[in-house]
């Protein structure tokens, strides 16, 4: 494999020396009436004969612009924001380098003393390969969580454990700012939850990949990109917010406090670009939980259980990420990003667990109160390098990241055991655990882009190694008050290697686009169990091509059709054998033996206007990687794990629609209807789990005065009854009502958002295969009013800085996989 990669490697640094060679050029400077050098403007590159365009170009921080072209006559043409347009005289070109005279700019003849331009974009933009949310453009955003833009997303699906699906489809990789979360599930969901809205700026939804992408993931990838300084000189904004949360579940109501606040900034000058963000949050929080059990004896009712959870969520959660860009000149650019989260926390889940005879009468009752002390901290520092070839896009990347995290969860568990009429039986059960969880990632990957007449060639490799070391000690307290260890005690190592590369290819035929790609990954993998000695390896080398094609019928319309195989490995959490207490009955356990699952998916897509959008979607996976529930029927102890159990089918219509109903009125629509099917055996059972389903998002948008800025929206969501990882979910759905006020001359921004204001969602579930046969309800605190006020500070000229997309991808995912 080294000498594969070694191969791949010279073969694109080949390709780049050879591409490289010396062509005649057209080169210029732009400055202004004072000769200061003017950076992003616009350079058009004219055929003299009839003002055609042949290219365009931006120039850079030192004015500077660069063509290269056939032999002709040609003029330049240049524009930029507050400049009156200018155009060059005609001149020839042939086979030797045109220095063009400097092309002064004079400021536009209209003085204005302060502009705010402000750009409305939709909350919802829909678009060939994929659908980007604009989190700012929505006023209900105020005060929200990124799980709760993820939640009303098109196609998102967000279940009460914060386990994310896609279009009805588990396996979704959730990056940020292109690069993955390496976190466990519960992690990710508890990062999402506490991350403001404030600090995005968009989610990017890909539900078909190219080969340029990880593998990984069959349902698609989800990017949410986090807001970056777009001006020159020093700008950004602050947000300072409040939240009410109102939780009603029993006839006694809790106002329970939140805090969401972030500050965002740009500084630009010359060659270099400094830009950040910290978002310091305090979140307080309620969840009430029931479990309904039955058990059985050779198919004959045996008895039954009831579990009650009230779980208290208290945490102070700080992100901060740092970075520059250096413009070393017009060819090279160098880019260092630094990020870091912090979470502490203290969830206290109070249970009681009522046990039952086969004619409904008590038996024995537990109550059980864990109490937890979780410490998450997280370091991702990144190195990045691009270098332009030319103007006309030729370019290579590079990217190195080193991602850390260190996880401690100290717990307490105390368990008080009562008889059937109630009396205390014996003293109270003490579990003590330390675990802590130490995942270190090193990631190199480098990507080249080479333009072809009418289409691109892209090729490049990733190699990343990851190291997830995770102990759970745990001790247990005899009659005596003494600390003896206790046998769920384990150590576990576990050591990957992927090495990736890929080839892809797009190219257009007057009304046709083809794009086809191949990428391979081979796969090293070791796991260890100190404790009890025992290994696994895994050593395995696949190939996944993905095709697409798309014909145009005119400008309006366009039929597009897609296919790739994708795979899904376990995440890292779902590997490690240990235990994980709900209460001493209910608890979770890893298993090292999963296996990865594949995927082929398969898309045809109809636009029209690119605004209106039908997408029929078909996919199958087998060697499914699914979350089961396991149960002793005789100590009333259930607990969860995932197995490689079923085979699963999904297809589906999807429609999304803009929509506009009067000049102040608009709406964003989308509906998925899908099919889910698992087959496979449980404990020598059959499983044959069918559903069909849907969901719809719908987003409308008022301008209720548009001088004085005052806007409204009304947004919901609703999800039909589906079945998702052998678990039927009963309907979910909610509204959101959001008022936005323009202040302060369009600097300021107010904003007033109710979420679920009639406290519609909660989460039911009923699991029901083999012996299983159970029932959850899960209440969350999710009525909330929340205000905020935004301020936007610097100056207003605009220059968009590069966002980068880093390289450690999958495993940063992986560490929860975002499910």
């Amino acid at each position: 494999m080294k000498r594969m990669f070694t191969l791949v490697l010279a073969c694109v640094l080949f390709a780049s020396t050879a591409m490289a060679q010396t062509a005649a050029k057209i080169a210029g400077v732009v400055k202004d009436e004072q000769g200061k050098p003017l950076q992003s403007a616009t350079v058009s590159l004219l055929r003299e004969k009839d003002s055609s365009l042949v290219k365009v170009a931006v120039t850079d921080v030192a004015g500077q612009y660069e063509f290269t072209g056939k032999p002709g006559r040609y003029k330049i043409s240049v524009v930029l924001v507050g400049y009156a347009k200018s155009t060059s005289a005609g001149f020839d070109f042939s086979t030797t380098d045109v220095n063009m005279p400097v092309l002064s700019l004079s400021p536009s003849a209209r003085e204005m003393n302060e502009v705010v331009v402000q750009t409305k974009k939709p909350f919802i933009e829909t678009k060939i390969d994929k659908t980007v949310v604009n989190v700012e453009a929505s006023p209900s955003s105020a005060g929200a969580s990124a799980m709760d833009i993820l939640e009303k997303s098109p196609g998102i699906s967000v279940n009460s454990d914060g386990a994310i699906s896609l279009r009805g489809k588990a396996g979704v990789i959730v990056m940020l700012d292109g690069k993955p979360t390496y976190m466990s599930s519960t992690d990710l969901a508890n990062l999402l939850k506490n991350m403001p809205a404030s600090a995005l700026d968009q989610v990017e939804i890909m539900t078909n990949p190219s080969a340029r992408y990880d593998a990984s993931g069959n349902s698609g990838i989800i990017n949410i990109k986090t807001k970056k300084g777009k001006n020159n000189g020093f700008n950004g904004n602050f947000t300072l917010g409040g939240t009410v949360g109102l939780f009603n579940p029993s006839g006694v109501l809790y106002a329970i406090p939140k805090s969401q606040n972030s500050f965002n900034f740009n500084y630009r000058n010359n060659k270099f670009n400094f830009f950040g963000n910290y978002n310091p949050n305090y979140f307080r929080g309620r969840t009430e939980l029931t479990i309904n059990r039955n058990f059985y004896n050779a198919g004959t009712l045996d008895g039954s259980s009831v579990l009650s959870s009230k779980m208290k969520f208290g945490n102070f959660n700080q992100t901060l990420k740092l970075g520059v860009d250096y413009q070393a000149d017009k060819k090279n650019l160098f880019g260092v990003v630094v990020s870091g989260f912090v979470f502490d926390g203290h969830p206290t889940p109070t249970s009681t667990s009522v046990l039952k005879d086969k004619n409904g009468n008590v038996q024995s009752t537990l109550e059980s109160l864990t109490n937890n002390n979780t410490h998450l901290r997280n370091f991702n520092g990144n190195l990045n390098w691009k270098h332009n070839f030319d103007s006309a896009g030729r370019e290579l990347t590079a990217d190195f990241d080193y991602v850390t995290y260190r996880n401690v969860s100290d717990l307490l568990l105390t368990t008080n055991a009562y008889n059937s009429t109630g009396a205390s039986v014996g003293a109270p059960i003490l579990l003590r655990g330390n675990l802590p969880s130490n995942i270190d990632i090193l990631s190199l990957k480098a990507d080249y882009t080479h333009p072809l007449k009418n289409g691109r060639l892209e090729a490049g490799f990733k190699s990343s190694l990851v190291r997830n070391d995770n102990l759970v000690d745990y001790a247990r307290q005899l009659n005596d008050k003494s600390w003896v260890p206790d046998a769920r005690s384990n150590h576990f190592v576990y050591d990957e290697n992927i090495n990736a590369a890929y080839l892809n290819i797009n190219k257009q035929f007057k009304k046709w686009t083809v794009q086809g790609g191949l990428r391979l990954e081979n796969t090293i993998a070791k796991g260890t169990q100190v404790s009890n000695d025992s290994t696994f390896k895994r050593n395995f080398t696949n190939l996944f091509p993905s095709l697409f094609v798309s014909y145009g019928f005119d400008k309006n319309n366009q039929l597009t059709a897609s296919y790739s195989r994708r795979i899904t490995r376990p995440n890292y959490q779902d590997l490690n054998p240990f235990t994980y207490f709900l209460d001493s009955l209910t608890y979770r356990v890893g298993n090292p033996y999963l296996l990865p699952q594949f995927t082929q998916n398969y898309e045809l897509s109809y636009a029209f206007k690119s605004k209106f959008i039908f997408t029929f979607n078909y996919n199958n996976t087998s060697n499914v990687i699914s979350q089961i529930l396991k149960q002793n029927s005789a100590s009333k102890i259930t607990y969860n794990t995932s197995e490689n159990i079923a085979k699963f089918t999904n297809f589906g219509l999807s429609i999304t629609a803009p929509a506009t109903f009067t000049t102040w009125w608009n709406a964003s629509f989308f509906t998925n209807i899908y099919n889910n099917h698992y087959t496979g055996v449980y404990n020598t059972d059959p499983i044959d789990i069918s559903f069909t389903s849907f969901m719809v998002n719908v987003t409308n948008n008022f301008t209720l005065n548009k001088k004085k800025g005052l806007s409204g929206e009304i947004s919901g969501f609703y999800r039909h009854k589906s079945v998702e990882q052998l678990t039927l979910i009963e309907p979910v759905y909610q509204m959101s009502i959001a008022l936005q006020k323009q202040i302060m001359q369009g600097k300021g921004t107010l904003r007033l958002n109710v979420r679920d204001p009639f406290a519609w969602q909660k989460f039911r579930a009923t699991v029901n295969y083999s012996d299983i046969d159970l029932k959850q309800t899960t209440y969350p605190d999710v009525r909330q009013v929340t205000a905020t006020f935004t301020y936007r500070f610097g100056k207003s000229a605009q220059t968009a800085p590069r966002r980068r997309t880093t390289g450690a991808q999958e495993e940063q995912n992986r560490v929860g996989g975002g499910n």
